[in-house]
């Protein structure tokens, strides 16, 4: 079950879920149940459901190759990654600019000292925040390449992927470890839906794909389900930022335009769902109105 403010418990419930999930698919295939879903062993399970015929003695070496779950890691490019990101760009919307693609990076020093920082913030300014990522999020991929800013795949649970760019200064003057927190906020909150879902869902079977919106960060309409998740998103980013202009006296002006641009975008979100109330369930009502609460926080 989602709650809006971060919350280890119900997180660490839902992931059990996702565990669950993964045990009985490779169970079924013959393979030993693992101690903890980690993304390739979540990719294997998803190779059995999509490839039944797939051998096992590949899928055993995929599984007992794979090391103990880490929080947070910075995770070279490996197969289940390459394979993740060869997907979503299959699934660009027709008509973007994929010019020079995204491929899986490896990580530089300068750019881990950046998630360091960025997790060293999160843990003065949000360590509620931290805590529930730290559950969700196992691994970080690198993605290099303009046609993808970052993404989640749940055929991958527990990785996000975020591209070098967003640890670098922006334009605005937003510093790097500011931008990848909010990455790092923003891809663990997606991560946190889809195991919240698993046992909780947020919409109705009439919310189906033929439901497609508006949204504030996709240009081309997308399913209710898209829209849900980008509200979460957007609550909990514009709560990062007023928590950062609390405790950071530099790049206010920077800081204050991103919270304000957030917090914009979040309530569109709200509205927008508010319209189309009937297409949620009773738990996606209450995240609904616990979204709008939160919002109000980031306001003042």
């Amino acid at each position: 079950m989602l709650r809006v403010a971060p919350d280890t418990r119900e997180a660490v419930r839902d992931e059990g879920g996702v565990h669950r999930v993964v045990c009985s698919v490779l169970t079924a295939a013959g393979l030993p149940a693992p101690p903890k879903a980690h993304p390739a062993l979540v990719a294997a399970a998803f190779a059995f459901q999509t490839d039944p015929g797939l051998p096992p003695p590949t899928a055993l070496r995929r599984v007992r190759g794979t090391k103990a779950r880490e929080s947070l890691a910075p995770a070279e490019p490996s197969p289940h990654l390459i394979r993740s990101v060869t997907r979503a760009l299959a699934a660009l919307p027709t008509g973007t600019d994929a010019t020079g693609g995204s491929r899986v990076a490896s990580w530089q020093r300068p750019d881990r000292a950046v998630l360091d920082e960025s997790v060293a913030r999160l843990a003065a300014t949000w360590p509620q925040m931290l805590a529930e990522l730290r559950i969700g999020v196992a691994q970080v991929a690198l993605l290099e390449g303009p046609a993808i800013d970052g993404f989640t795949d749940f055929a991958t649970h527990g990785a996000i992927y975020v591209n070098r760019s967003r640890l670098r200064t922006s334009p605005r003057g937003l510093p790097g470890p500011v931008r990848c927190a909010e990455a790092l906020v923003h891809e663990g909150t997606h991560t946190r839906c889809n195991a919240a879902q698993l046992s909780t869902p947020f919409l109705t079977p009439a919310a189906g794909s033929a439901h497609l919106v508006r949204t504030p960060l996709r240009a081309d309409p997308r399913p209710v389900a898209g829209l849900f998740q980008q509200m979460v998103v957007l609550a909990r980013s514009s709560v990062l930022y007023a928590l950062l202009l609390r405790g950071d006296t530099t790049a206010t002006d920077a800081l204050e335009a991103r919270r304000s641009l957030l917090v914009e975008r979040a309530q569109h979100a709200v509205v927008t769902l508010r319209e189309r109330s009937p297409l949620l369930t009773d738990h996606g009502l209450t995240v609904l109105e616990e979204c709008a609460a939160l919002l109000r926080t980031a306001t003042v």
